[in-house]
This record gives structure tokens, C-alpha cells and sequence, in this order.
């Protein structure tokens, strides 16, 4: 049912509309948000606080999604010590495929499930895949739409870093 929606341009004309009016600029502190995880805990985007912070948003049909998650899996297994990564389906599919979806495409990371109301503290989507880096401090920063590289969030990350030491 929500495919039909989705293929209909009241729902994307709705998720425009709100998405237009929802987004914060870049340098900004972003709006604390706060969503499921696969085990239906509520989980705060503060507590990812003290390192960088890349929130992917996705969806188990989106192919170019699906293409980057090795990507985001070895960006996030190298700079682990400096930054985390999160994914945000974004989607309304039963959580039991989305489950399933993690283990078969092996993602290391955390997932979290977009709510009943979209909370996007985060500048509008232009599309899927969308990938923003947060600084430690929570501050939005970047936005890259379309399927990213480890090599591009380590250039950015490397690249934001030296401004923020200088």
C-alpha cells in the first residue's frame, strides 16, 4: 500500500512539503531526533556525540543503496575511532525484512527506522541515497546525495577535521 503511495505524487508532493520546511543549514546544531532500532529501542542521535557522525539515509529497494553499503560498512571499520555511522531506512517495511535485509547484505552498522511522523532534523532529501556528516558536536556539515565512497567520507572527514583544528 505504501509502494502505491509512494508511486503517486500526493505522497511525494506531501513528503516535499514537509521536507521543505523541516531542514536546518549547515553549521547548525541539528535538532536531537530520536528512533527505533531493529529492536524497537528508542535511540537519541546525541548519544553518537564526542566523534563524526555519518547519517545514510536508504531503502532495501533503492539500488544505488544497496551498492554503497560495503562502502559505509569499510569507511566505518577504518575510522572507527573517530567517527560512527548510522543508517536510517527510509521506509514503512515490516521490520522483520529490514532485519533480514541487514543480515543478508552483512551491515555492521546501526540501522534505525524512520517513525509513523518523519522527524528530519537534517536538510530536505533531494533523493536516495542521502548521506550527511555531523561533527562531533552535532553540528550538520556536509550533504551528499547518491551513492557515497569510503574514499569520499574519508576525504570529507579529513577535510572538515583540518578546518576544525585550525
Amino acid at each position: 500500500m505504501i509502494l502505491s503511495y509512494i508511486k503517486s505524487g500526493l505522497f511525494s508532493s506531501l513528503l516535499l512539503g514537509f521536507l521543505l520546511f523541516s531542514g536546518v543549514s549547515a553549521g547548525q546544531e541539528v535538532v536531537n531526533f530520536r528512533l527505533p532500532d531493529l529492536q524497537g529501542q528508542l535511540q537519541d542521535i546525541a548519544q553518537y556525540r564526542g566523534k563524526w557522525l555519518v547519517v545514510n539515509f536508504w531503502a532495501t529497494w533503492c539500488g544505488p543503496c544497496v551498492a554503497e553499503i560495503p562502502e559505509l560498512n569499510a569507511f566505518g571499520a577504518r575510522r572507527k575511532q573517530q567517527a560512527n555511522v548510522i543508517g536510517i531506512a527510509f521506509e514503512k517495511t515490516p521490520v522483520g525484512e529490514i532485519r533480514r535485509f541487514v543480515e543478508e547484505f552483512n551491515i555492521t552498522y546501526p540501522i534505525l527506522l524512520i517513525g509513523e511522523e518523519p522527524l528530519l532534523p537534517l536538510e530536505p532529501l533531494k533523493g536516495l541515497p542521502s548521506t550527511f556528516l555531523l561533527s562531533p558536536r552535532g553540528e550538520y556539515l556536509h550533504a551528499h546525495v547518491g551513492p557515497v565512497t569510503a574514499g569520499q567520507l574519508e576525504q570529507l572527514l579529513d577535510q572538515f577535521a583540518d578546518d576544525s583544528s585550525n
